[in-house]
């Protein structure tokens, strides 16, 4: 495996950096819109600034290309593309020194009366630095007036050449030249913002417009794998090699072309060949940062988890407010990220989580510090099912394996054990293979699940209850996930059983024990017990206290995580709403209405569109409830628009509820005609495709059916598609006007009950 071009994309021919220039678009278009507008007496100069990998090189590489082959721009622009590296640098005079060697190497094979080979020579003789500018900055001017064309200068790593200059006037010297010089034009990139373009007093201060480069995107990640390896990538994939990477292109594209060994001996040693060719690029990352900032990286990198300042200070060996200082300026850098905690312990990681490994795979001596940091690889890069998948086929090869390699599986075995999203499928596939304390807290787990399934959910609860009291101190991370989902399933079955006090303190005991957890599967469990709190906060009434719950689930989770966690937390920002809604909050409990559509409207995830739909028929109602007729009716035209085509029946299920609701809006307004065929939408084209009909959405047709009238309501139900599902309700209509239908007894019996329910409804209006 060979990742020479990842590290240097100016040896891909014209051909491959356009077919792999597939991300960092956007920045592409805002680069051509500027050269496009530098028409005038002056330009507009930029600066891309991005860490190393950010894709600096790859963005100006294809400016220069588009450049060269676009008809309008390259009749008017000339590129000239520095080196990655210009060390040779130290005044303004080899600056443009530097420029004009490019160009003649650029032009040496056309034929001209202007011979930049023989000034060039010429130049290189000079000693004083004054004439050497003047010289290379006429004959460039020269050729831009000869070409008829402007000069696009694209320099890289502007910090480190002005860092390197000798000269403390080169600045103003460059600075006169861009602003008064409309044939030439700079692009430039910096791995980091510098005090040249940041400080008043420098010289290069508001000359450059800046752009900076964000890590990449879930969906650009996965759009740049797919073009790196030429095959689709599953979502989750791509999201791990996001987290993996930190979002940086570099590393992505490098990951991508890793493949997924399937063998643990394969991918033992492909990932040290990985590591090797890694170590170019991260000394590069580590030699770029000041020497404090250097200190606390390591430290937290050699940590991997996620640490507190006090941990990383205690680990690098200084105060923790220095240590908080730096640990802000790397996350300014982008290198390092916040990772949850509480507001007064934050937790922090480092963001490309590969150098984590990196550094722990180049610091491992012997085989059991060595394999622990490939576990640690595997952890970040494949998905639960991936794991399994590798641990099935370690299991036969240790079979057939000698003695040493045996070893160092079992080794393995060990180390992944203890991975949350691993040790449930060990223990119930391997059992020899985990230690005997969590085979029996695994044991209990699985006859307190047993009990839950054949309802017998005291006997549930009183197996959960002694797994915890038995294992409340074990730390190990097997039992830490046992004791987690215990916490849940005893949850859930408090719920079921409206034990609303004892929902409360057993989501509180889990947060007691697992707050600042990072495991996927416990934050999961962790957050679906806290809903459960809130929503019996909400049951008994108390908002302000739910408000509260809703705020920590939200301060706790708020950079989302695994399925569950992403449903929970849209769960408590639709419930937030709520709570603020009993407290007469009404303008706050829409605005966070539209922060849940905001923040959550562009899931793919059913659950999660589900609380989006729910929150549109809530804001609809409450609008309604504030008799804002027409906002109302058009959030429920909003329902209606996103999910009528979803083929979920939950989805639809929403979708039937908010027309049924616009039926009595519209009712308030008199529009009785758009009363009918919203009525009629109903129940020819939604309806129709629902598995089944809920209870909740039989109660809005009956309100529906008195809003239209029980007879002009019966009539459409029997001219529609949906006349057999609905045979129970219009039975009950036609008995209303005094009819006798002639059905079954038993849909007769139905219908009765829905009569009972028809004049509630009628009494309540």
């Amino acid at each position: 495996m060979s990742v020479v071009k990842s590290y240097n994309p100016g040896f891909l021919t014209d051909t491959e950096l356009r077919a792999s220039f597939c991300v960092r678009t956007a920045e592409f278009d805002s680069l051509v819109e500027t050269l496009r507008e530098n028409t005038g007496a002056s330009n507009q100069h930029v600066i891309v600034v991005g860490a190393p990998g950010s894709g600096k090189t790859s963005l100006l590489l294809r400016v220069a290309l588009e450049i060269r082959s676009d008809p309008a721009l390259s009749s008017r622009l000339y590129p000239i593309v520095y080196a990655e590296e210009s060390y040779g640098i130290s005044t303004c005079g080899e600056f443009w020194l530097e420029c004009l060697s490019l160009l003649a190497r650029q032009v040496r094979d056309r034929s001209s009366e202007f011979d930049l080979g023989r000034t060039l020579e010429e130049a290189r003789r000079e000693r004083d630095d004054r004439s050497l500018r003047e010289r290379c900055l006429g004959a460039l001017l020269q050729f831009a007036d000869r070409e008829d064309k402007r000069l696009v200068l694209e320099v890289e790593n502007l910090n480190v050449v002005f860092s390197d200059m000798l000269d403390p006037h080169a600045g103003w010297c460059l600075r006169k030249t861009l602003q008064t010089e409309p044939r030439i034009m700079v692009i430039g990139s910096a791995t980091s913002r510098f005090d040249e373009i940041d400080r008043p007093d420098r010289a290069l201060y508001d000359l450059f417009r800046i752009l900076s480069l964000r890590p990449l995107r879930r969906d650009e990640s996965a759009k740049l794998c797919e073009t790196v390896s030429g095959r689709p990538f599953e979502p989750g994939a791509a999201r791990r090699l996001q987290i993996l990477t930190g979002g940086s292109p570099r590393l992505l594209a490098i990951l991508a072309r890793f493949g997924a060994a399937r063998s643990f001996r394969t991918l033992m040693s492909n990932l040290l060949d990985l590591v090797d060719e890694l170590t170019p690029y991260f000394k590069g990352h580590l030699a770029s940062l000041p020497p404090q900032e250097r200190r606390v990286y390591l430290a937290l990198a050699e940590l991997w988890k996620p640490a507190t300042a006090k941990e990383v200070a205690e680990r690098a060996r200084i105060h923790t407010s220095k240590c908080s200082a730096q640990l802000r300026r790397l996350i300014g850098r982008g290198i390092v990220s916040p990772a949850g905690g509480t507001k007064r312990r934050k937790q922090y990681y480092v963001s490309e989580r590969l150098y984590s490994i990196y550094h722990l795979l180049r610091r491992s001596r012997g085989s059991d510090s060595l394999v622990g940091a490939l576990v640690e690889f595997m952890d970040a890069y494949y998905s639960g099912s991936e794991l399994k998948e590798i641990v099935d086929r370690m299991a036969v090869d240790m079979e057939t394996a000698d003695r040493q390699t045996q070893a160092i599986l079992r080794l393995a075995f060990d180390h992944l054990s203890r991975l949350p999203k691993l040790a449930w499928h060990l223990f119930q596939k391997y059992p020899e293979l985990v230690t005997d304390e969590v085979k029996k807290a695994g044991a209990l787990l699985l006859r307190g699940l047993e009990r839950v399934k054949k309802s017998d959910l005291d006997e549930a609860l009183r197996v959960f209850d002694t797994l915890l009291r038995q294992w409340d101190s074990d730390e190990a991370a097997p039992v830490q996930e046992v004791l987690a989902r215990a916490l849940f399933e005893k949850s859930n079955i408090l719920v079921r059983e409206k034990r609303n006090e004892e929902v409360i303190a057993t989501s509180d005991e889990a947060f007691q024990k697992f707050e600042t957890t990072r495991s996927p599967a416990l934050r999961g469990a962790l957050a679906a017990t806290l809903i459960n709190k809130i929503g019996c906060l909400h049951e008994l009434g108390r908002p302000r206290e739910g408000l509260a719950a809703c705020d920590k689930l939200i301060d706790c989770f708020g950079t989302g995580g695994p399925p569950q966690v992403s449903i929970s937390l849209a769960a408590a920002f639709l419930a937030r709403g709520l709570m603020q809604g009993e407290l007469g909050q009404l303008d706050d409990e829409l605005d966070a209405y539209d922060d849940v559509v905001r923040r959550f409207g562009s899931s793919e995830s059913v659950p999660i569109l589900s609380i989006v739909a729910h929150t549109l028929f809530g804001k609809a109602g409450k609008l309604g409830i504030m008799k804002r007729w027409r906002e109302s009716i058009d959030v429920c035209d909003q329902v209606v628009c996103r999910f009528e085509g979803a083929a979920s029946s939950e989805l639809l299920d929403i979708v039937v509820r908010t027309l049924l609701l616009k039926i009595s809006v519209l009712g308030v307004l008199g529009r009785t005609e758009d009363q009918r065929s919203t009525f009629d939408q109903v129940l020819s084209r939604i309806l129709p495709r629902l598995n089944s009909i809920s209870k909740w959405t039989l109660e809005s047709l009956m309100h529906a059916s008195l809003e239209l009238g029980i007879d002009r309501s019966a009539v459409l139900i029997r001219k529609s598609p949906s006349a057999d599902r609905l045979l129970a309700l219009t039975t009950a209509l036609e008995l209303e006007m005094g009819m006798q239908p002639r059905v079954a007894v038993e849909v007769q019996e139905v219908a009765r009950d829905i009569l009972r329910d028809l004049a509630r409804f009628r009494e309540d209006r």
